[in-house]
Formats: structure tokens, C-alpha cells, sequence
């Protein structure tokens, strides 16, 4: 009796702790609070340590992680994680099945929703005027920037804004993401990472009436077991900004 009591009470222990999608690692004795995401791992004080060029001037960006908690957006579980890399203001994530979702401010992106409202505003002709206020671009987006089960070619897209008032007009506004290089190598300063996965974001706008450029990239390189190695922002094919990892502890 005692037996069978211990081996059930053993298996729903190993049940509960694998279906966890938190793991603890022990450095200098003591428990350290994870995110098990293969391709963006994080601990409680991990290191990271960015090059990152902008406009011709080099700076040194080091992050000390923080893990904040979870909290639960439309029935998914995000972990609240500090800023890092390009997410300087922080971001929710989640990387259930290999989808890697994540909420954030659209500034981080480079993005500025103002002039991207007035240049809409400028260039729509429309028989009645828009009602003040009815472009609302929001300030934070929700997004998948990996899936690790899309093929080299593959491609998948995430709203940002969508307004539709027929007959006039139609409006989308997204990001839209091409997985460019899977399981490659990729050397980032003297080290040479495996496994990396390169993906392309690419701002699109798509409407009924008018058509406004927007020649803004993001390619992303996640390096398995390690996380973002290189981030490179373009803009009409010109690179912006380039971050990459000179050093990192996890």
C-alpha cells in the first residue's frame, strides 16, 4: 500500500513539474527563475551584452535580465521579461510550440505611429472627411517573431491595425515575416553560433485607395541555446541600426 501510494504520488509530481513552462537552474547555490524558450532563453541576472550602431555612432548595450511573473493575455500565459537587445522597454512572452509571440511597445521597433497617422491623413481623399480620431494606430503590438516549424521560404503575417469603412476605403496595417535561413551557422564578432534561425519583418500597408511606401525591414538572427545574436534595421534597403552580441551569460 505504501508502495503503490509513493509511485502515484511520484508520478503526478514528474506530471505537474514537466507541464511547467518555467525552469529553475541552481548557480552559486541558489534557484534561479527561467523561461524555457529554446531560441530566446532568459534567467533571473543572465547577461547580455550588445554592439549597437546607429546612424555611424557605435555604443555598448549590457542588460542584466529580470523575470517579472506571468500574467495571462486572451487565455495564453505570457512571462513579463525586462528589457533587452531592441526591447529596451521590456515585453510579455511566449513561446508555446515553438511559436514565439511576443507584446511590446511599437517604438521599439523604430517605428513612429504619428508620422505613419499623418502621412495616411495626408495622402487619403475621400468624398467625406474622416471623423477625428478614427485612425488609432495602437502603441503596443502583440506578435510572432519566430516559428521555428515554418520552412526556408515560409512566410506568415501579424495585424497591427485594420479599418474597413465600405465603399471608401479599407485599411490594413501589419507585419509581415519570411523565414530567410534555418539550422545555419552565423559568426557574430569571434564566435561562431549553430542552429540560427534568420528572420525578415517587413512593414507592409495595404489599402483600396492609396498606396504609401513603407520600406522598413527587420531581420532577426535567434542562435539556439542562446537567444538574439543580430538585429539589423533597414530602411530603403539601407541598414539603420545593427545590434549584435559581443558577450552573454545565461
Amino acid at each position: 500500500m505504501f508502495f503503490r501510494f509513493s509511485f502515484f504520488t511520484l508520478l503526478i509530481a514528474i506530471l505537474f513539474f514537466s507541464s511547467c513552462k518555467k525552469e529553475y537552474s541552481r548557480e552559486g547555490g541558489s534557484f534561479r527563475n527561467c523561461v524555457s524558450c529554446e531560441y530566446l532563453p532568459v534567467c533571473d541576472s543572465s547577461v547580455f551584452v550588445y554592439v549597437d550602431s546607429v546612424d555611424g555612432r557605435i555604443d555598448t548595450l549590457e542588460n542584466t535580465m529580470q523575470i517579472f511573473g506571468d500574467t495571462t493575455i486572451a487565455g495564453k500565459k505570457f512571462t513579463s521579461v525586462s528589457g533587452f537587445a531592441t526591447f529596451n522597454t521590456g515585453l510579455y512572452a511566449n513561446c508555446d510550440g515553438g511559436d514565439y509571440r511576443l507584446l511590446f511597445p511599437l517604438s521599439a521597433l523604430g517605428i513612429d505611429v504619428d508620422s505613419i497617422v499623418n502621412d495616411l491623413l495626408q495622402t487619403i481623399q475621400l468624398p467625406i472627411p474622416l471623423p477625428p480620431g478614427l485612425i488609432n494606430i495602437p502603441t503596443t503590438v502583440q506578435t510572432s517573431v519566430l516559428k521555428t516549424a515554418v520552412p526556408v521560404g515560409g512566410m506568415w503575417t501579424d495585424t497591427i491595425y485594420n479599418l474597413s469603412l465600405p465603399p471608401f476605403l479599407s485599411l490594413l496595417f501589419g507585419l509581415e515575416y519570411t523565414m530567410i535561413e534555418k539550422n545555419v551557422s552565423r559568426s557574430v564578432f569571434q564566435k561562431t553560433y549553430s542552429n540560427v534561425m534568420h528572420v525578415r519583418s517587413e512593414l507592409k500597408l495595404v489599402s483600396t485607395l492609396i498606396t504609401l511606401p513603407l520600406d522598413f525591414t527587420i531581420d532577426y538572427y535567434f542562435a539556439r541555446d542562446t537567444g538574439i545574436i543580430e538585429v539589423q534595421v533597414s530602411s530603403a534597403g539601407v541598414v539603420e541600426r545593427s545590434l549584435r552580441l559581443w558577450s552573454y551569460r545565461i
